[in-house]
C-alpha cells in the first residue's frame, strides 16, 4: 500500500469521531488533513514523506498518539510529525501568548519540509475560521495576530504560500 494512503488511513482512524470546532462541528476532523495533504501535494518539491506528515500532523498533539506508534512510517515523515507537534502543550502552565512564542521559536528552527506543511495547516485554519460565522470574534481575533507573527518566523519557505496567507491575513484584517 502507498505510504500517503497508509498515512490517510492512520489519520483517520486516530481522528475517530473527532469533528472540527465551533460552527463547523459538524465536519468530521479528518477533513482538515485532507485539505492539508492535498494542499502540500501542490507544493514544487513535495514529496510522499511530506504529504504523509500533512496527514499525520496532529496525530500525536491531538489524539494521543506517541511517536512511537508511528514507527512503521519512514524515519522523515515522523520527524516532520514530531516538529509538527507543538512543544507548548507539555507546558500549559505557560499563558498563551508565551506558548505560541515557543511553538515559533521551534518551528523557526525546522526544516523546509516541516515548515511547507506548517503554512500548508495555517491557510487551512485561517481560511475555515474565517468561513465561519460562529467562530468567536475575540478568538478570531487573537489568532490572526498569531498568524502573522507565525508568517513572520516562516519567511523564506516557500513564496506563493507565504503570499497566500498574507493574503488571507489581510483580507481578514481589512
Amino acid at each position: 500500500m502507498s505510504l500517503i494512503i497508509e498515512a490517510a488511513q492512520f489519520a483517520a482512524f486516530a481522528h475517530g469521531n473527532q469533528n472540527r470546532k465551533y460552527g463547523h462541528s459538524d465536519r468530521p476532523y479528518i477533513t482538515h488533513p485532507a485539505r492539508v495533504a492535498a494542499k502540500v501535494c501542490l507544493v514544487a518539491g513535495a514529496t510522499e514523506e511530506m504529504v504523509a506528515a500533512a496527514w499525520l500532523h496532529d496525530v500525536i498533539e491531538d489524539c494521543g498518539v506517541t511517536p512511537l506508534a508511528l514507527s512503521d512510517f519512514p524515519h522523515l515523515t515522523v520527524m516532520l510529525v514530531k516538529d509538527l507537534t507543538n512543544p507548548s502543550k507539555q507546558h500549559p502552565e505557560l499563558s498563551r501568548v508565551e506558548r505560541k512564542k515557543m511553538d515559533r521559536e521551534h518551528i523557526a528552527n525546522c526544516c523546509w519540509q516541516t515548515k511547507v506543511i506548517k503554512l500548508c495547516d495555517r491557510i487551512d485554519n485561517v481560511t475555515e475560521s474565517l468561513d465561519d460565522p460562529e467562530t468567536p470574534v475575540d478568538f478570531i481575533q487573537t489568532y490572526l495576530i498569531e498568524s502573522q507573527l507565525l508568517l513572520e518566523a516562516l519567511r523564506c519557505t516557500c513564496e506563493p504560500l507565504e503570499r497566500e496567507l498574507a493574503q488571507l491575513l489581510e483580507k481578514a484584517n481589512a
